[in-house]
């Protein structure tokens, strides 16, 4: 587990938000695009970790339905959707909670994964965002300065 967190600051966000509205479309694209592609490496470790889990049915499922917002300048990846539905009537809008953190109410789900900071640890989106998010954020701010050095 990472111990530190890489954070931004509401003010470091408004300036990449700016220098978003800065550039050409031609840079916006770019930066879409590789903000895509780390957005489905993410997903793709967000599946296995699912697929890993003794819950790995709903987990999978939830997982597998993830959808990666190909619009998006610094990459976004959704869980839980209506339209995906579980055989007994659920959706995976109404289950990802209880599958990622877990429950010790309510049996269908893991037992509860337990304090991590100010939140809970949760059980394979939570912990593959934190592993990950070194990684993610130093490949990101690579692509964005080449991609600002250009324009």
């Amino acid at each position: 587990m990472a111990t530190d967190a890489i954070a931004y600051d509401k003010s470091d966000l408004r300036k990449i938000i700016s220098a978003f509205k800065a550039m050409d479309d031609e840079a916006v694209a770019q930066a879409k695009g590789v903000s895509g592609a780390l957005a489905d490496y993410l997903q793709g470790k967000i599946k296995s970790k699912a697929g890993s889990l003794s819950s790995s049915k709903v987990a999978s499922r939830i997982a597998d339905g993830s959808r990666v917002s190909k619009s998006s300048k610094v990459g976004e990846i959704g869980f839980g959707y209506v339209a995906q539905k579980f055989s007994g009537g659920a959706n995976t809008q109404t289950l990802w909670g209880g599958s990622e953190f877990g429950s010790n109410r309510f049996k269908q789900f893991p037992v509860w994964s337990g304090r991590e900071g100010r939140g809970s640890r949760g059980w394979f989106i939570y912990p593959t965002l934190r592993a990950e998010q070194p990684y993610i954020i130093n490949e990101w701010e690579n692509a964005f300065s080449q991609i600002a050095k250009e324009w």
